[in-house]
């Protein structure tokens, strides 16, 4: 594995070429927030803070704006590069700021879809985030095997078992492909015929799991 993978500059790389929006990232994070909204346990008229932990680009935010029209959104990523350009794109919507799980403002509700999978450390950086909120919400790959390139860790129900009490829900999701639609029905669809006809086992689509913490758990 490349040893720059997963650090800030590997990011500030990726997401200043364009290489994020070329290779349709843009869509994947839309695509991830809105096969999530069913599973999120927050009321529309919430008022609340609400920080995008690993924002991205930003393009969730237009999502939660429309589900939780009256929520304060916060999008914070590892990125300059990336805060710059959901600033430009979104700031009319959301704030913004630069840094990591250490400098994050208290929030009533953090999201971090499909970022833990990158982080080698994440138990401590999930529990550092769970002291500066009253609900959590990590979603990530369920079970990936074999793992992407970029990913470090594979999830099961148990994974956060050293955390404390959580709840979670497993569940199929269109942006968890290999970049886009191509990943999905040619990759996985369209490809499954010949696995029959040859006799090799089908793939299925892949699925996410949506790991809730809150204190009322406690």
């Amino acid at each position: 594995m490349n040893e720059n993978i997963n650090t800030k500059d590997y990011w500030e790389q990726r997401f200043s070429s364009n290489d994020w929006e070329d290779k349709q990232g843009r869509w994947q994070t839309e695509s991830f927030s809105k096969g999530q909204m069913e599973y999120l346990r927050i009321a529309s008229d919430f008022e609340g803070v609400m920080l995008d932990f690993g924002c991205g680009l930003g393009d969730a935010m237009p999502v939660y704006r429309e589900n939780f029209p009256q929520a304060k959104l916060v999008g914070v990523d590892i990125s300059q590069t990336a805060i710059d350009k959901c600033r430009e794109k979104y700031g009319g919507i959301a704030s913004f700021m630069q840094g990591d799980h250490r400098s994050i403002p208290e929030a009533d509700i953090i999201i971090a879809s499909n970022v833990f999978e990158h982080l080698t450390d994440d138990r401590s950086i999930a529990k550092c985030l769970l002291s500066k909120c009253s609900v959590l919400y990590i979603i990530v790959p369920y079970r990936e095997r074999p793992l992407c390139p970029e990913h470090v860790n594979t999830y099961d129900e148990h994974y956060f078992s050293g955390l404390g009490k959580y709840d979670y829900q497993i569940f199929p999701c269109i942006g968890w492909t290999p970049y886009g639609l191509r990943g999905l029905y040619y990759n996985v669809y369209f490809k499954n015929i010949f696995r029959l006809l040859f006799g090799r086992p089908v793939r299925h689509r892949n699925m996410q799991i949506m790991f809730s913490f809150s204190s009322t758990y406690n």
